[in-house]
């Protein structure tokens, strides 16, 4: 009798004890993405990535593979077709794909997430998007978010006041995609060598940025891991301005390190280039590393 009361009694409590989630199966199409919807789906998201960082996401070529993956996928998160419209044809039949921009203006710049505010409203997003495919789960992501934008804000605001606390000197970039970056910090001085990613520069630009570099114009070269070594060489050769590292798709940030990891190490730099002794002698004490707990107070939620 006393056997059959505790069996009972254990089925009962088995019973009533809640149920843990499946993981959501996200899909996200660029580097830059996936670290974002890690930061806010934390334990409770599975987040694979579509086109590795090593690739352009202008002109990426799906894969019957790739559209497998998409179909096997809860959600898949892309930014939208103003930079992935190699995306909108074969997303159209996906119920479970949802773009962050779906209808950016013309000569809107579509790298939002080199911009802070807009950052925030991309998480807020991610979280909602989240919470319509695991509603119990809501209050953890939309917290999540949260500590992500409260993060986000006070690196964004010591990077700002750093920056304005540097000359305006001429930089060079690989190619023309930081506007957002620049006009969030009121930088005005950035060149490309490429005007469009998809195009080599010519003879005539090359030359004269060559002139300009020798003469000692510029104040860094921003390198960008995702371009060939050969896009700067000749340009560099025999030249002794600076060389920065530029990783604006993460190529070098782990996933677990999520976004912040990456929005540090941009503005990382960036002081590194245009910074006084000043300023890069105030980066350990306010930037820190690319860890989460790099600003006083952060910390990374779990899930409940």
């Amino acid at each position: 009798m006393l056997r059959a009361f505790l069996l009972v009694v254990v089925w009962v409590c088995i019973a009533s004890s809640p149920v843990r989630a499946q993981s959501l199966n996200v899909l996200a199409t660029i580097k830059p993405l996936q670290l974002l919807v890690q930061e806010i789906g934390g334990e409770a998201v599975d987040v694979d990535l579509l086109i590795e960082p090593t690739q352009s996401a202008h002109d990426f070529q799906l894969r019957p593979s790739d559209l497998q993956r998409v179909d096997d996928a809860d959600l898949v998160i892309w930014m939208g077709p103003a930079l992935e419209h190699y995306l909108k044809k074969a997303l159209r039949k996906a119920p479970q794909a949802q773009a962050l921009y779906p209808k950016l203006d013309q000569g809107d710049d579509p790298h939002q997430w080199l911009e802070a505010e807009a950052v925030q409203k991309m998480a807020r997003k991610v979280a909602r998007m989240l919470s319509d495919r695991q509603p119990t789960r809501s209050a953890y992501f939309h917290s999540n978010a949260a500590r992500f934008s409260s993060e986000l804000r006070q690196y964004d605001k010591a990077l700002g006041d750093l920056l304005n606390r540097c000359d305006e000197k001429p930089y060079l970039f690989v190619h023309d995609g930081y506007g957002l970056f620049e006009a969030r910090y009121n930088l005005t001085s950035g060149e490309a060598v490429m005007k469009d990613e998809g195009r080599l520069p010519g003879t005539r630009h090359m030359t004269e940025l060559r002139q300009r570099l020798q003469a000692g114009e510029f104040v860094c070269v921003f390198s960008e891991p995702q371009f060939p070594q050969s896009v700067l060489g000749a340009l560099m050769d025999g030249v002794e301005t600076p060389m920065v590292e530029l990783d604006p798709m993460g190529i070098k940030v782990q996933a677990d390190q999520g976004f912040m990891a990456l929005y540090r190490a941009i503005g990382d730099a960036f002081l590194n280039c245009v910074g006084t002794r000043e300023t890069r002698a105030m980066m350990p004490t306010w930037i820190g590393g690319l860890g989460r707990s790099s600003l006083p107070g952060s910390r990374a939620a779990t899930s409940g």
